[in-house]
């Protein structure tokens, strides 16, 4: 995986904002004065929510005053996905990334886009997708390829409109009122399988957000410290789905997917960092990402792309435990 803590902010300080100019409720509420975490009841809270809404890390039908585990959960994905420690506290650094939203203007319609375009306007589609975590690339650029059409065929999924790879009027639309937080997901990962299975990979998935940040242990199986196994292991255990214990057996354990088949919740199999053979587990958690307990340079429970260079020629297959 690329080096996250430089370019993520470079790409923050320019790509993230701008939601706020209609959303002037950030400033009005004086979001910042204080430090929000874990358990504290105030009305900041609820403006802190709404923004996390609007980029799609937080998921409430009604905001509240009270910090519990959604808003909580919420912080870590976003700082996280901006290169910050993943504590789940909203202290200044967290805040002054969430502010620079501020700057940013709607997309202008002037052109179907579509693969193989070339212009400063696919470079402001791709940093749109980037900020709703359709796109994992290091620096947003002026050409449409293969990525981007894939990041909008997966937006325009996520979003219940006809999955083209193109960005037509309606898809940029959807963009700008996604950010505006006046559209809201109609599915979450993929859409195959049962509402069941879906139900439960979403609350797997939900738990497993629980411990970003927790440590990398070597045999580490608790949130004092995990390895890739344990992690995955705790995990599925707490939805009664009980796993082998090391990442060659897991690898055995429920029923092959292969990845167009994934579903979130589905146990990911990836090779050792010196072999062919298994040696790595994570969950998928959709749009091309999962969280797992890395050893690498991003330490302990984190969350990475499938697509990743890394992770793409090591990744074996998936298993469906439920």
């Amino acid at each position: 995986m690329p080096d996250s803590s430089s370019w993520k902010k470079k790409i923050v300080a320019f790509t993230l904002a701008g939601t706020l100019l209609v959303n002037p409720i950030l400033v009005q509420a004086e979001l910042g004065d204080q430090i929000l975490k874990y358990s504290m009841e105030h009305e900041d809270v609820k403006v802190l929510q709404q923004h996390l809404i609007n980029l799609n890390f937080l998921d409430l039908e009604e905001t509240t005053t009270y910090y519990g585990d959604q808003t909580l959960n919420a912080v870590k994905k976003f700082q996280e996905f901006i290169g910050l420690n993943p504590d789940g506290v909203f202290g200044s650094e967290t805040f002054e990334a969430l502010k620079k939203i501020i700057d940013l203007e709607p997309l202008v319609h002037e052109r179907v886009l579509k693969e193989g375009d070339e212009g400063e306007d696919v470079k402001a589609l791709q940093e749109r997708l980037k900020i709703l975590g359709f796109l994992d690339i290091d620096e947003c650029t002026t050409y449409f390829g293969s990525q981007t059409r894939q990041a909008i065929k997966d937006f325009q999924k996520i979003y219940g409109l006809k999955v083209d790879g193109i960005a037509g009027d309606e898809t940029i639309d959807a963009i700008n009122e996604a950010l505006k937080g006046n559209r809201r997901r109609v599915t979450i990962g993929s859409s195959r399988g049962s509402s069941r299975s879906n139900s439960l990979g979403e609350r797997i998935v939900a738990t497993a957000m629980q411990y970003l940040g927790c440590p990398y242990v070597y045999k580490g199986s608790s949130p004092k410290g995990f390895d890739c196994s344990g992690f995955t292991q705790y995990v599925y255990k707490q939805f009664g789905i009980n796993i082998s214990r090391s990442s060659s057996t897991q690898a055995n354990d429920g029923v092959r997917v292969d990845r167009e088949d994934l579903q979130i919740g589905d146990l990911l199999i990836f090779t050792g960092t010196r072999s062919s053979t298994p040696g790595h587990t994570g969950i998928y958690i959709g749009n091309g990402k999962f969280i797992h307990s890395s050893s690498g340079k991003a330490r302990g429970v984190t969350i990475s792309d499938l697509d990743s260079e890394y992770y793409n020629k090591r990744f074996l297959y998936g298993r469906r435990l439920y």
